[in-house]
């Protein structure tokens, strides 16, 4: 009997021992499959990462803009991204819209440039000061530049050097990292790029990499830019010089020709100030680290004539202990061509197709006066209607001659004064006084420039002089 005991225990044992065996390959088993079927779903990590994509593949991200646009009225905005060698044309009209896309070629080196010859593209926030035609060797330089305003007081105060920072053209085939710091496209591109750049308006924006945020963001700075600009703006209408002063980093308050200057402006403002609301317009933020630039445009003279006269102001910005401060400012005089309110008009602007329309044959009228002026004769020719017609001249005549009146003259300068512009469908009239001096020729009288809109936009159909 113990035998048997012996035996059914031992049997016993040996049933529990595989039972556990069983049970335990089937737990092994489900806890593969659910660590197999897991593995299918990304980390909320990278599920995080779609919002702020860091790639250099930007089409799956339609809509989105640079996070260095904090905020734009209108206009025009070239963003650079070093990393992923792109460089974008952003435009504002109501929402944003990419309009130019291409690959770039900057600096063989990474990082932001410090020193001369270190084959380095700044980081920053720059603007185009002047066109180059030809600038040099075509496979090197292409047929056009920008020269880029490099280094800013920002990049001084920074002990950065270096200068001859430029965007431009090449006929070699493009590569990646293959300058020596300045911001390279094909010929062809570089030609397209001119369509959207206003000197020393249009902001160029050079990112190590872009940070892509949607078009409602909003950034953590914004407050504290819209509060100095307000701030700025309240203490000008009021004629107070200390409290602008203020804003300004220690010892880069206004001095000299610039205090001057600002003197003269808010001298007429207490008469000004009575009738018409003196408000900032055409309002851009941007930002790049610790540096941004607050650009709008400021009324601050009535003329007999029923005009204004105004200045499109730059005020450059530092964080300095975790504030923000002007370090700089800079503005230039617009002349008296835009026409005051009536009594019928609203102190609100409409956003109207005339008042569009408007805007643009002024940017046409402002860009077809400075590439004449500063030889520019590729973007001059764009200003015209392929069918232009004037003194029995066809386009390619006309600018035929204008190269040979150019071969001649030296120290053209243009002024355009009291610009008046009806408009009716898709034409136009545009009609202002204009002051020419060359060192060959000085007159002054009324022209005429009739337009008409083609696909291109707005375009020069007809001189009258």
């Amino acid at each position: 009997m113990n035998k048997k005991k012996k035996i059914i225990i031992s049997c016993l044992i040996l049933l529990l021992i595989g039972a556990l065996f069983y049970f335990m390959n089937i737990y092994s088993t489900v806890a593969a499959d659910i660590k197999l079927r897991g593995s299918s779903s990304p980390p909320l990590t990278e599920k995080k990462q779609i919002a702020k994509p860091a790639s250099s593949d930007h089409s799956s991200y339609k809509g989105q803009i640079p996070d260095s646009i904090v905020a734009f009225s209108s206009g025009y905005a070239v963003v650079v991204d070093k990393e992923h060698q792109k460089l974008y044309v952003f435009y504002k009209s109501g929402k944003y819209s990419k309009v130019f896309e291409t690959v770039c070629s900057t600096g063989k080196n990474p990082g932001s440039k410090r020193i001369a010859g270190d084959a380095k593209t700044p980081n920053g926030i720059f603007f185009a000061t002047r066109i180059l035609e030809n600038p040099g060797p075509s496979e090197t330089y292409g047929s056009l530049a920008f020269t880029l305003d490099y280094p800013t007081l920002a990049d001084k105060r920074a002990g950065k050097d270096g200068n001859n920072i430029w965007i431009h053209g090449t006929t070699k085939p493009l590569l990646p990292q293959q300058s020596n710091g300045c911001v390279v496209l094909s010929d062809e591109d570089m030609k397209k790029l001119a369509n959207f750049i206003h000197l020393n308006r249009t902001p160029v924006i050079i990112s190590e990499s872009i940070n892509w945020v949607d078009q409602d963001y909003l950034s953590d700075s914004r407050d504290e830019f819209e509060k100095i600009l307000w701030s700025w703006n309240k203490a000008f209408v009021e004629k107070n010089l200390k409290e602008i002063d203020s804003l300004y980093a220690e010892g880069a308050q206004i001095r000299g020709k610039k205090r001057e200057d600002l003197h003269y402006k808010i001298k007429n403002l207490d008469f000004i100030k009575k009738h018409f609301v003196l408000q900032p317009r055409d309002i851009a933020i941007l930002q790049e680290g610790d540096n941004a630039v607050i650009i709008f445009d400021q009324i601050f003279d009535v003329k007999d004539n029923n005009t204004f006269q105004g200045f499109y102001n730059k005020l450059v910005l530092e964080k300095i202990n975790e504030n923000w401060y002007v370090v700089d400012e800079s503005s230039i005089s617009e002349p008296a061509d835009r026409r005051l309110a009536t009594a019928k008009d609203t102190q609100k602007d409409a956003v109207s197709p005339e008042k569009i329309a408007e805007k643009n044959i002024r940017s046409l009228v402002r860009k077809w006066r400075a590439s004449w002026e500063s030889g520019s004769m590729k973007t001059y020719r764009a200003c015209y209607a392929s069918d232009f017609q004037s003194r029995n001249m066809g386009l390619d005549a006309w600018i035929a001659h204008k190269i040979k009146v150019r071969q001649k003259s030296s120290n053209i300068k243009i002024s355009v004064n009291n610009l008046q512009i009806s408009i009716s469908g898709n034409t136009a009239r545009a009609t202002f006084v204009q002051q020419y001096s060359s060192s060959i020729l000085r007159t002054k009288g009324s022209k005429t420039l009739e337009l008409k809109k083609s696909a291109d936009g707005w375009k020069i159909h007809r001189e009258i002089m």
